[in-house]
């Protein structure tokens, strides 16, 4: 017991040391230059999709690991210089016919799950990763799209640590044990009580009313703990309990950034439902 405790402590000391670092880095790409934003959503595309593939080879998959991630990069830079443009769907029959082709040189063992699972990778890191990129511009690329990139983060990182804190203190019932064992409903609550906490952020986003701000980090808090559960069930089915471990007491950066890929895309929806930018 007294083991699990220290091992407990020191685990939370980590996890707090690289959130002082990475915290504000973050941030600071995200409210400087628009190329410092870009570059930061490039940055972890490409790391998690290596991350992905990575995990595949362990289960004993053989991903295509080259065009899956310079495909992931080229759809991130597609969004950023095109937005939503006609030609998407061009694009992505480019990138289908370039994988399935590619995977025929890796021989017919497992070459239905070599190709399609490479084509998820390039579908969930490139176009659900470009998420952030395409609110920025939903927002008119300025300094309120900026800070709605930034409120976001803060909002995922308060729903995981609000998760986080509530469960180990008061998380009994569990809330999906085949998936994620220390997961629970309490837990569940915390988060999105602490996705709401950046609700006094509103005056930096003033096409915002107060009620659609809620409405927004709540979906995007929701997003995140969801985007959580998806990359446990991933890694259990693979039979991998981590990523490869970048950031010390966080694991992977797809450990990190699991929680972006569902927050920013469902965000993105709500916003271009809403239409508030219009």
């Amino acid at each position: 017991m007294a083991a699990d405790t220290a091992a407990e402590t020191s685990g939370l000391r980590q996890r707090t040391l690289a959130a002082a670092v990475f915290v504000p880095v973050i941030l600071l790409l995200v409210e400087g230059a628009s190329w410092a934003l870009f570059l930061l959503v490039l940055a972890v595309a490409a790391r998690c999709a290596w991350e992905y593939h990575h995990i595949l080879e362990e289960a004993g998959y053989r991903p295509i690991r080259l065009p899956g991630t310079l495909l992931v990069l080229g759809l991130c830079s597609y969004f950023w210089r095109q937005g939503t443009g006609s030609d998407l769907a061009a694009l992505l029959m480019a990138a289908i016919l370039l994988v399935v082709v590619w995977a025929l040189f890796e021989g017919p063992e497992h070459y239905a799950a070599n190709a399609f699972l490479t084509l998820g990778g390039v579908l969930v890191f490139g176009i659900l990763g470009s998420a952030p990129l395409l609110l920025f511009q939903a927002a008119g690329s300025g300094e309120e799209a900026r800070h709605l990139v930034a409120v976001l983060f803060v909002c995922i990182w308060l729903t995981d640590s609000g998760a986080y804190f509530s469960g180990r203190r008061w998380g009994r019932a569990k809330l999906v044990p085949a998936i994620s064992p220390k997961k629970t409903r309490i837990g569940c609550i915390g988060g999105v009580v602490g996705s709401a906490l950046p609700i006094p952020l509103g005056f930096l986003l003033p096409s915002f009313s107060t009620a659609s701000l809620l409405g927004l980090l709540l979906v995007a808090g929701i997003g995140a703990q969801v985007g959580d559960l998806v990359e446990s069930a991933f890694k259990r089915d693979m039979g991998v309990k981590d990523a490869p471990v970048l950031i010390p007491g966080h694991g992977g950066l797809l450990d990190r950034f699991d929680s972006y890929f569902l927050a920013f895309p469902l965000a993105y929806l709500y916003v271009d439902m809403l239409a508030v930018f219009s």
